[in-house]
């Protein structure tokens, strides 16, 4: 009976060893990153950044780039597949780009095959391109061997201080899900680096409008607990100050029924004065500093509020607290009420330390 036992585990064994692809690094080349134009109703332009990586020691990776235009993501992976010198493979892919235009002509049909891709993991990085996507992958940024190698830095060292995570998999959850709008970054390339501009608001997979740099972090702090970031503001002098995030909570309350429902937004910030010229920070200003962030952030997420109801999009996600709270939940009715519906927004600060010398 043993010995029939390890047979069989033997020929299963094998049978999977013979299953799975053998890729010999040598023979491949890894496609870092991806973006695509518009180009028509129903063409884009796909640009893929695989870098080269020469035989021999400690040598340094070189550009190398596949551009082709198609009408859907394998066709365009096959026509670049027609110009690589080595079989191109997705399976090391870290940032997936799209260009403002082709995200206003909506983006399903492109992102779809990344949620059934197996060769793709969930964790690639998503942006929204303000200009060409090809121009900007294909530049020779003097700071980084490669430009992948300088997007793939950027997006994991830098804006995941400045925005909720975007990924594949946040990216397609809030679009196939329930009760959330998708939201990506929006990058350009200026002059010689890359830069971020705001956050693109989509409605379904159309691009619809989207917010500043600025708003931005307002936005990462109503929409998740944070320990990054830096926000400016001003007093009534006019004097202007820095204060930087050591942690701040979002917690969100929905009462009232759901014919007439209310919201409140609660937020508990805690800073530290980074940046206080001209100010003499003493107990008094800390008081006077924190009324003014409290009243000034307000405005400011009151504003960024009615821009979501104008618009018609739920990128915090509200529908999900509405529908958590509410039992037998109208997901149609509260679609036609939530551009009218009640949100208030409470915007608590404490300054703990100044972080600078008083003067």
């Amino acid at each position: 009976m043993k010995k029939y036992l390890f047979w069989c585990i033997f020929m299963l064994i094998l049978l999977l060893y013979n299953s799975i692809e053998t890729k010999i690094l040598e023979d491949i080349q890894h496609v870092s990153a991806i973006g695509y134009d518009y180009v028509d109703e129903h063409r884009m332009k796909g640009t893929a950044a695989a870098p080269f990586y020469p035989a021999g020691i400690d040598v340094q990776p070189l550009d190398a780039f596949f551009t082709a235009v198609g009408h859907t993501f394998l066709d365009i992976l096959q026509k670049q597949q027609l110009e690589s010198q080595r079989k191109l493979v997705t399976g090391r892919l870290q940032n997936f780009l799209i260009s403002k235009e082709l995200a206003k002509h909506g983006v399903a049909e492109l992102t779809d095959p990344l949620g059934r891709s197996t060769d793709i993991g969930r964790d690639v990085y998503m942006a929204v391109v303000d200009g060409s996507v090809e121009d900007l992958l294909t530049f020779k940024y003097p700071n980084a061997p490669t430009s992948a190698e300088y997007l793939s830095d950027f997006m994991e060292r830098n804006l995941k201080d400045m925005i909720p995570k975007p990924t594949v998999h946040v990216f397609l959850d809030q679009y196939n899900g329930f009760v959330q709008d998708p939201f990506l970054p929006i990058i350009e390339k200026k002059h010689d680096h890359i830069r971020y501009k705001g956050l693109a608001l989509f409605k379904n997979d159309h691009y619809v409008g989207e917010l500043s740099n600025k708003e931005s972090y307002l936005f990462k702090l109503l929409y998740e607990k944070t320990k990054t970031g830096t926000d400016q503001f001003s007093l009534k002098n006019k004097k202007y100050i820095a204060i930087q995030n050591i942690r701040s909570k979002v917690k969100y309350k929905v009462s009232g029924s759901q014919d007439d429902p209310r919201v409140d937004v609660h937020v508990s910030f805690l800073g530290e004065v980074k940046d206080a010229p001209s100010i003499s920070v003493g107990k008094g200003t800390l008081k006077e500093m924190e009324q003014a962030w409290s009243k000034g952030a307000t405005v400011r997420a009151t504003k960024m509020m009615n821009k979501f109801q104008e618009l018609e999009v739920d990128p915090l996600g509200i529908t999900e607290k509405a529908r958590s709270h509410f039992r037998n939940f109208d997901k149609k009715a509260w679609d036609q009420r939530y551009p009218t519906v009640p949100i208030k927004f409470h915007m608590k600060i404490r300054i703990t330390n100044t972080g600078i010398s008083n003067k």
